[in-house]
């Protein structure tokens, strides 16, 4: 766990316990909106929710060293909280849900958060008119497909979408850190690609 105010590149997930903390979506709304410093007050605001419902998931994400207290103020004689992200980024960890284990409410939570937020946030965007749903639209992009590759293929393809994921976050890292007033907005980004199973027929049949 990193020393209190210091935020680190990475927190890997790394704790079944802990990543029931991070899968869900208010959580993950709370520590997208905790780059920068906020009282409960203030991200109840910003995700307009009532804060009384916030403190149960801040206690908890701060249990588990997601978040934490960076500034203690006494504002009218209570104690009010400051809180901040730990990490820029959050990975599961390798081999946290072993192949073979039954964590089916694990891997359910996790893609369920991760799935909701993704279209929550595209649902806020297009309702804000930053985003459109056509192909002519060139300010987000929506595709699922199913393709035909083979093992070499899929291996080619994946290290350079892990390439190209890479070069943006550093690009993006480049500009935070750039003392410039640059036009530099957010985008999301969600990827997915994996195998699909396809039993064959035998298996079928004595399902």
């Amino acid at each position: 766990m990193p020393s209190p105010n210091e935020v680190t590149e990475e927190f890997v997930v790394d704790d079944l316990e802990v990543l029931k903390a991070i899968a869900h979506n208010t959580r993950l709304d709370i520590l997208q909106s905790l780059k920068h410093p906020k009282t409960v007050k203030e991200i109840a605001q910003r995700l307009d929710i009532a804060a009384t419902k916030l403190y149960y998931h801040v206690n908890l994400m701060e249990k588990h060293g997601l978040i934490q207290v960076v500034e203690t103020n006494i504002v009218s004689g209570i104690i009010e909280k400051k809180y901040q992200v730990t990490a820029r980024n959050y990975r599961l960890q390798d081999g946290l849900l072993t192949e073979g284990a039954d964590h089916s409410a694990e891997i359910d939570l996790m893609l369920g958060a991760i799935f909701s937020t993704t279209r929550s946030e595209i649902k806020r965007s297009i309702k804000a008119k930053q985003m459109g749903l056509t192909k002519e639209d060139k300010r987000g992009l929506l595709w699922h497909s199913g393709v035909q590759l083979t093992p070499a293929q899929f291996t080619e393809f994946h290290e350079q979408f892990e390439k190209l994921l890479r070069e943006m976050e550093a690009q993006s890292k480049q500009n935070k850190g750039n003392d410039q007033n640059i036009d530099a907005n957010h985008f999301g980004i969600t990827v997915a690609f994996y195998p699909i199973y396809r039993p064959n027929e035998d298996e079928d049949e004595s399902a």
